[in-house]
């Protein structure tokens, strides 16, 4: 007798724990989801109080009133699990800052919708800015498109608007991570950060999976034609070998025993040592073309032929070397540089685009001299830099082995 109570009072102790674990998991599964208003489902983090209702954009709750917020892992607010840099302010000395900031357009919107993010920075004349690529705004949002433009205030400072077209993928109360601006004055560059941006994504599917009008039946099978290109693939190889053929021994005999000008003297292409790529050939003509336009011997027009040289020089180094070079200040630009570049070449560049700069940011009036020595530079620069055919020596260092 002793046995079986025994037996009865475990066997009734297990059912009563059975059934309180039951219950707690179903008042768990009750919180996970909420109901907005009609028929939508609206599907929000599983995070106390913070929930959003699509009708009235309204927000519950305390849980993205600071950066705390974001920290509460995915249930909470936050930018999705590739968080963005640290972003490090840089202000140079008598530099006159730019103001930035950012907004987004609309502030409310459903999961996988995009938004407008506009930055805008206003600065004087002397400044020039540009947003840091990449741009990193997490793993919670994607960047689809970029476009800029620039306007004068009337009292004569200037004001670029970038307007980033993103798209959310997370729900919640989000905030866009401030965005890094970078500015050139008096050949000092800087860094400084816009504002983080409150966003809410709502993600409701009533509206989509409750009207029966959109549901389709099964269709009716269709027959499909194909046709087999194997041999037409086949033909048009075939002919595009021939031609590409032709074509090489076509150039290859108009280009021997031609001649290229180069800093005033000829250079013949048949010779291995002094092959001039096309690259370099690019950049020498359009450097002589600028000697012969007379622009460095004109007062007025002295500095637009410095930013043209910088523009040469800036497109000849990004096709050499393969990095982008146009929207990069100079130290972004040596710091790209530095990972393919030789040393040599390096110190070479950075010393010729400071002659340049301190023209063109610094308020240097240059002669006609001046200037002139500042292009022959920039040939020099082009003719180290350049590769010879098959190798990996510059055609300056082969002309001092023939030497």
């Amino acid at each position: 007798m002793k046995r079986l109570a025994v037996a009865i009072f475990v066997c009734a102790v297990a059912a009563a724990t059975a059934w309180a674990q039951g219950a707690s998991g179903g008042s768990d599964a009750d919180e996970s989801v909420g109901l907005g208003s009609g028929s939508d489902l609206l599907l929000t983090p599983r995070a106390g109080s913070n929930t959003a209702d699509p009708g009235s954009g309204s927000i519950g709750g305390a849980g993205s009133a600071g950066p705390a917020a974001g920290a509460q892992g995915s249930a909470g607010v936050g930018s999705g699990s590739a968080a963005p840099k640290k972003i490090t302010i840089i202000i140079p000395p008598d530099v006159q800052v730019p103001e930035v900031s950012a907004a987004a357009s609309p502030p409310v919107l459903r999961l996988g919708e995009k938004f407008t993010l506009f930055v805008t920075a206003t600065y004087s004349g002397d400044v020039q800015v540009n947003l840091r690529e990449p741009i990193e705004l997490g793993g919670a949002f994607e960047v689809k498109r970029k476009v800029s433009e620039t306007r004068t205030l009337p009292d004569g400072r200037h004001v670029r608007e970038w307007q980033l077209e993103v798209y959310a993928w997370e729900l919640g109360e989000l905030r866009v991570p401030p965005l890094a601006v970078t500015f050139t004055s008096q050949g000092k560059a800087g860094q400084v950060a816009t504002n983080e941006v409150p966003l809410i994504v709502n993600g409701v599917l009533g509206d989509l999976v409750d009207d029966p009008k959109l549901m389709r039946g099964h269709a009716a099978p269709v027959a499909l034609m194909s046709r087999d290109w194997f041999w037409a693939w086949v033909a048009g190889g075939v002919a595009g070998v021939i031609v590409g053929t032709l074509a090489f021994f076509y150039i290859r005999r108009r280009r021997r025993g031609r001649v290229r000008t180069l800093i005033g003297t000829l250079v013949p292409v048949g010779t291995a040592t002094r092959r001039i790529d096309m690259t370099s050939e690019r950049a020498l003509a359009r450097l002589l073309e600028i000697d012969r336009s007379g622009v460095l011997d004109r007062d007025d027009d002295r500095k637009a032929g410095y930013a043209s040289m910088v523009d040469v020089i800036r497109e000849y180094l990004g096709a050499r070397y393969r990095v982008a070079t146009l929207d990069l200040t100079t130290f972004e630009l040596m710091r790209s540089l530095a990972k393919v570049a030789p040393a040599d070449e390096q110190k070479l560049v950075e010393t010729w685009l400071e002659r340049c700069d301190i023209v063109k940011y610094g308020g240097l009036r240059a002669t006609a001299e001046d200037a002139h020595a500042v292009l022959e530079g920039a040939r020099n620069l082009v003719i180290s830099t350049t590769r010879t055919q098959g190798s990996g020596t510059s055609v300056h260092a082969n002309a001092e082995d023939a030497a």
